[in-house]
Parts: structure tokens; sequence; C-alpha cells
């Protein structure tokens, strides 16, 4: 039996639950095989790996890397798996992991400019090493100064050109890539449907790319069919995930509802070589 999700995030990026929660959910649903895929970090790779043995559910290292096709002008994220040493990951991640978290510091000045009261300290106790948006509008809610995480505040604040709606500046996708190969492991684009960033695949193929996420909420059927064809044509293997992000992520899907393709067996079949 295969019964793969392996696309999850947990607190130590934009997750509301730890591992450890997250896996008795996995047991619970008869999930085989996981891959907490944490953004720009491999921090805690290992320790998930042997953890999720304790439950009977094998793991292996992963990581999303948040990147960016500065001539389509499409955000790219790229997953990696299997990865043997994380020198090239860390190096590109740390960069980004510390633009993040300036960014939502700057934020947080913003929101109490605006007449709102946010302790960066109390923030910084939810987040952890990083401080994202998720972790922000946690805090508003939880000390009762929003009705909800994706509410008015979400909406009018951090998106539609709010005094919050900025970004950072992302690492090139083909940068991302070459760092996950570097590295040892097996690259793959993210949920292609949801960033509508088909055209950039050409160019991370020939930048080392090996698989697509085939099973993702964000694709749909013609997604699918896409993602199918351009497998075939560059020999990628499939992959699957529900990118489960708890309670911080709007309308998210639950854990276990998106499953890999079989064809990702392969990422466990090549752990250990």
């Amino acid at each position: 039996m295969y019964a793969a999700d392996l696309h999850v995030h947990t607190r130590v990026s934009d997750g509301s639950m730890t591992a450890a929660e997250i896996l008795e959910m996995a047991k619970a649903k008869g999930l085989t095989h996981i891959a907490f895929t944490d953004h720009d970090t491999t921090k805690q790779s290992e320790i998930h790996k042997r953890l999720a043995a304790s439950y009977g559910i094998r793991a292996i290292q992963a990581v999303e890397m948040s990147a960016y096709d500065y001539e389509s002008r499409k955000k790219v994220h790229i997953l990696g798996y299997g990865y043997k040493y994380t020198e090239s990951i860390e190096k590109i991640g740390r960069e980004t992991l510390k633009k993040r978290d300036e960014n939502c510091r700057k934020q947080i000045e913003i929101l109490n400019k605006l007449g709102f009261r946010i302790s960066e300290d109390a923030v910084e106790h939810i987040a952890g090493d990083c401080i994202y948006k998720q972790h922000i509008l946690d805090y508003l809610l939880k000390t009762g100064q929003s009705e909800a995480m994706f509410g008015d505040i979400y909406r009018n604040i951090f998106k539609n050109g709010g005094p919050c709606d900025f970004d950072i500046e992302y690492p090139r996708a083909e940068e991302a890539v070459q760092a996950i190969c570097r590295d040892g492991g097996f690259a793959v684009l993210a949920h292609p449907g949801q960033q509508d960033n088909f055209s950039v695949i050409p160019g991370l193929v020939a930048a080392g790319l090996s698989g697509i996420e085939w099973n993702h909420p964000s694709n749909g059927g013609e997604e699918r069919k896409k993602i199918m064809s351009y497998a075939g044509e560059y020999g990628l293997f499939l992959t699957g995930g529900s990118d489960f992000h708890g309670r911080y992520e709007r309308e998210g899907a639950d854990l276990g509802t998106c499953l890999a393709h079989e064809t990702s067996r392969c990422l466990f079949e090549n752990e250990n070589q």
C-alpha cells in the first residue's frame, strides 16, 4: 500500500500544527508516507523523519523553496525531496527567511501605526525563527482585534493593494532547482495550477527539475492533463500532496486529501542510494 501526502507544513514555517500532531492525524487516516515541506528550511527534517518512523509512517527529507521567474513575472515554488546535504538549500533559504522576517516586522510597524496593538515579542513566540503574515493574523485573532484569520484585515490590509500588501524579492526559480540538485535531492515544481507558471517548465528541466506536483487542491482536471503532458514530454515523475497548513491556510485542504501519484515511489526507492 502506498498512501502518501508529500506536501505538508508544520509550525517550523507557516503551519499551525506540530509534526507530532500531524502524524497522529496521518496515522488515523491510514497514510503510509509523508513529507514535511516547511518553507526555505531543512531545520528539522531529520527529526521529523525519525518522529514519523515512531508512528509507523515513512517520511523523506523535504523542503519547499520560494522562488520567482523574472521573465514571466510568476511566483514559482520548488519542492525538494531526499537531499543528502543541506548547504546549498540553506544558503538560499536563510536569505529568503531573513527577508520574510524583516518584511513582516515592517507590516507589524504599519499595523501599530494604523491603531492596532501588536507586540513583536508575542508574535515571535507564536512564530519561532521567522515571522509569517499568518502569525500576525493569528495574534490579532487571539487578542480580539480581528474577527477571523482571513477576514476583513486580511482582505483589506494584507491584500488588494492594502498598506501591508507588499512582498520580498525571491531567488530565481532555476537557482532553487540547482541548489536542491547540488545537495543530492530531487527538485519538483509545486502546484503549477495555483501559480499558472507552466511556461517555466522547460527552463527548470534544463536546470535539473525531476518532477511536477500532479495532485494538489489547486490543480483541476485541465491542469492535471497539462501536467501529465509535460511529464511525458520531459520524463518527469508526478507527486501529490494536500499542502496542509492546518488553520493557517484559507480554504485549505485536509491532510491526506490529495495523495501522491504512484510514480513518486521513486523518491523512497532512491532515498538511501
